[in-house]
């Protein structure tokens, strides 16, 4: 059986920018994006356990989901080499937010406020 990579891999928690990756390059929407969530797998290919890091973002901390245990965590506790799948929004810059604003568009909400 082949073993799962246990490589550190450095990712972006804040600032994560895609700008050169966008088709339309005149778009003034906000192509930066900060990690909000991420899970971790600990454990082989075939068995493990999966944890969640999770940044609630009315307080602005970090928090580690382990089974029933919640527990406040260090923003530079989030990165490790169990992570496995990585959570970004976008950031809005003032002028995005604006157009926004003026559009009428209402922002999703779902999973954080402002």
């Amino acid at each position: 059986m082949k073993h799962k990579l246990e490589t550190f891999v450095n990712f972006p928690i804040h600032d994560f920018d895609l700008t050169n990756y966008v088709a339309d390059k005149r778009s003034s929407r906000s192509q930066l994006y900060e990690l909000y969530a991420l899970t971790n797998h600990f454990g082989g290919m075939g068995s493990g356990h999966y944890t969640a890091h999770i940044k609630l973002l009315d307080e602005n901390r970090w928090y580690n989901f382990d089974d029933s245990h919640i527990s406040p965590i260090n923003e530079d506790e989030v990165k490790s080499a169990a992570a496995y799948v990585l959570f970004y929004r976008r950031v809005k810059s003032d002028a995005s937010a604006g157009n926004a604003a003026s559009s009428g568009r209402v922002r999703d909400r779902t999973f954080y406020k402002h």
